[in-house]
């Protein structure tokens, strides 16, 4: 494993997995719960955006994502680093938990459904405040072919990649409309 991959991989490996009904373990940075872990890079700050409001929504907000619940490692992979690349070029930064700065937690749910020699993926992202109340609500499926045993390999990259791509459009239209 290269030096690079090193430092790489346990920053996409950091989130630790929070309930779906508590904020208070999902704030606290030393609690742990069962499942998969992911997390996100922090994004480095934007070069120097141009002055419009959008611009200026996006440039205050501070996000932090907590725990992915119900995902394998393998699928929330391609999702974080997806994440990470639309929130570096719209000019969002995210932060890591614990963070005083932070503006937004988003919380993501996830299901995999084997049916019918096919694969549904369920997801639902919260988008909360920093004192844990939740702002709006995203959330949708994916269909994908195969199934079995263990649905989550049936997920192929690019469907997460995707749905990370319909989370960041969605959630940048919504910091925009509401500017913290």
């Amino acid at each position: 494993m290269t030096a690079s991959a090193r430092r790489v991989i346990p920053l996409l490996l950091a989130v630790l997995l929070t309930g779906c009904n508590s904020t208070e373990s999902t704030l606290d940075p030393n609690a742990t719960q069962p499942g998969a872990t992911a997390t996100l890079a922090p994004a480095p700050a934007p070069a120097s955006p141009a002055a419009t409001p959008a611009n200026a929504a996006l440039a205050n907000a501070r996000v932090q994502f907590a725990p992915i619940v119900g995902s394998t490692v393998s699928a929330v992979t391609p999702l974080s680093r997806r994440l990470t690349l639309r929130a570096r070029e719209a000019g969002l930064k995210i932060v890591p938990a614990g963070d005083p700065s932070t503006t937004h937690l988003v919380k993501a749910y996830f299901s995999a459904l084997a049916e019918d020699g096919a694969t549904r993926v369920i997801y639902v992202w919260d988008i909360m405040d920093s004192a844990g109340n939740r702002l709006t609500r995203i959330q949708g499926e994916e269909r994908v072919t195969g199934g079995g045993d263990d649905p989550w390999a049936a997920v192929p990259a690019a469907t997460m990649e995707g749905i990370g791509d319909r989370l960041m459009q969605e959630l940048l239209g919504w910091i925009v409309a509401h500017p913290a």
